[in-house]
């Protein structure tokens, strides 16, 4: 049965009640609809600065009022979570007004668009003793969760490679204004492998497109880390050796997905999201001696996880939520900045940065 946002006038005790800033199409297409179907939430207020967007977003998913002023959230003493869900430019600005008010943070990836950013925020969050999570989607796909059991249980052996691509075939001439192709769909990658390892990532190299009005491709290396940069190509050293390429494409029209992972094991590999054929996560079992003639594979296609679209990761923001034995801060959003900074230096000086010196 379909679980709904309810109302204030149906809420119980144990239910998260909600405002949302942002009724754009990663909150409508995405994330209320896996809130509905968990339940657990109650949506008070609906925010945006367009009012016909905003009206349409409140009657669609029951909000018990609205507003064009992110401010009415964050004074509202009906509100425990505030869900900011728009462009990565206003992200510090309302979080941490949403932090002094006593308000958990539900937050949309990039967390921010600088490392100061991103720090103001946390402190926020730690003197005034609320919670944050950032939002990165791709890591809760089912294909993802499935991944990252096989890795850690070692059942494809020692992982020697990977490589992550993000693409997507959004209009070139707005790349700006959501911070780049790095910080903006390059951020989900970076969580994707850090999630799927539980590695850290401590050595890498990069370049972008060489378009001279990119911020990344500035030698300030304390200004914001978003750029216009359409494409991107990074290595990366993971904290156990694993090496991985990223590949990062904002206006693709090769018809790829939106991502796309090969991992290679030492005893086998692991597809997700499988080009052409469709599968989203196919295994390779290597049979026979490493090296040779007598060396073949055979293939399997696991079962995934049957919940609706966004429900697994909405379910861990509910329980991030709800448990205060918890940290308060997902470090996730603070570990993607540090990667983005790293990029940023690496194309500055042409060459390898060590995360671990910064």
């Amino acid at each position: 049965m379909e679980h709904q946002v309810v109302s204030k006038n149906e809420q119980t005790s144990d239910q998260i009640r909600f405002a949302v800033i942002g009724c754009g199409s990663i909150a409508e297409n995405y994330h209320l609809p896996a809130m509905q179907n968990i339940g657990g939430f109650s949506f008070v207020l609906a925010c945006d600065l367009i009012e016909s967007r905003t009206q349409l977003f409140a009657d669609k998913f029951g909000a018990d009022r609205q507003s064009l002023n992110y401010l009415d959230a964050i004074a509202s003493e009906d509100v425990d979570l505030v869900c900011i869900f728009t462009k990565v430019d206003s992200h510090a600005e309302i979080a941490i007004a949403a932090a002094n008010a006593g308000k958990h943070i539900f937050l949309q990836k990039p967390l921010a668009r600088s490392l100061e950013e991103g720090n103001k925020i946390h402190c926020a969050v730690r003197s005034n003793g609320v919670r944050l999570v950032s939002s990165f989607m791709h890591s809760y796909f089912p294909e993802s969760l499935e991944a990252s059991k096989w890795v850690r249980n070692g059942r494809i052996g020692r992982v020697e490679l990977i490589r992550q691509r993000n693409a997507t075939g959004n209009p070139r001439d707005v790349v700006a204004s959501y911070g780049g192709a790095i910080i903006d769909i390059g951020a989900h990658g970076i969580a994707l492998v850090r999630d799927i390892t539980g590695q850290d990532i401590v050595r890498l190299v990069a370049t972008v497109d060489s378009n001279p009005t990119s911020a990344l491709n500035s030698d300030n290396l304390d200004a914001p880390l978003n750029g216009d940069e359409l494409n991107a190509v990074i290595l990366y050293e993971l904290s156990g050796g694993i090496m991985v390429t990223h590949e990062v494409q904002y206006a693709q029209r090769g018809g790829t997905e939106r991502f796309q992972t090969e991992i290679y094991g030492d005893k086998g590999s692991i597809l997700l999201r499988v080009p052409r054929t469709g599968e989203a996560m196919a295994v390779s079992h290597l049979r026979g001696m490493p090296d040779g003639e007598n060396r073949h594979f055979d293939w399997t296609i696991p079962k995934l996880d049957q919940r609706a679209f966004g429900q697994a990761h909405h379910e861990a923001v509910l329980a991030a939520i709800q448990d205060n034995s918890r940290e308060l801060e997902d470090d996730t959003g603070m570990a993607v900045l540090r990667v983005c900074d790293a990029i940023r230096r690496s194309i500055s000086a042409r060459g390898w940065v060590d995360l671990q010196r910064h």
